[in-house]
């Protein structure tokens, strides 16, 4: 199931870390383990990554969202409320921020849709928190997020940022693609 494939690779995560020496958080093992996405291999080469990005130091969760190129939650939050109030300009300037930062932006369409994904089961699979991999802190969080829209709404999100990713992998201005993504959504007219 995929509950044990995640634990052994919590396991395998944790037994890297050991065994080089490296001192990590708990948060930062797991985000890693999830980042591989069920791949045992990915998951401790990304580990090894951001071990040595912060070589001599503790691991922690934000390095490894540093290293990742992933954005956190809080990111993710603000784009969200911005689309569901249709504040375009700071969609824009948000995703500014991120170009600025480094992220890469294929991985960040991918987190969004993800994030978007755990908002729509929340509000439509009972028990839905079983399938969500995270903090009860972030859970209170999704279910306020997830009470400002419905689920048409976030099935066409979901659609409209599918499209981009299948455009962005070969386009050359992956970032006009995401920003029209965002004024399709903020200007629904």
């Amino acid at each position: 199931s995929e509950m044990c494939i995640r634990d052994s690779l919590d396991a395998a995560a944790y037994r890297r870390v050991q065994q080089e020496g490296v001192e990590a958080e708990e948060k930062a093992v797991r985000y890693v383990a999830k980042a591989g996405d069920g791949s045992m291999r990915d998951a401790l080469s990304l580990l090894d990554q951001c071990a040595a990005f912060h070589f001599g130091e503790t691991l922690t969760y934000e390095h490894v969202l540093d290293v990742l190129g992933a954005v956190d939650n809080s990111v993710f939050r603000d784009l969200f409320r911005a689309i569901r109030e249709n504040r375009t300009k700071d969609c824009i300037l948000k995703l500014e921020e991120m170009v600025v930062q480094g992220r890469e932006l294929s991985q960040f369409v991918v987190d969004f849709i993800w994030f978007l994904r755990n908002l729509l089961l929340l509000k439509t699979a009972d028990d839905a928190e079983d399938l969500l991999d995270m903090s009860e802190d972030n859970l209170t969080q999704l279910r306020e997020d997830a009470a400002l829209a419905d689920e048409n709404a976030l099935m066409r999100y979901i659609r409209v940022f599918s499209e981009v990713l299948n455009q962005i992998r070969f386009a050359a201005q992956k970032r006009v693609l995401v920003e029209l993504a965002f004024i399709r959504l903020t200007k629904p007219e």
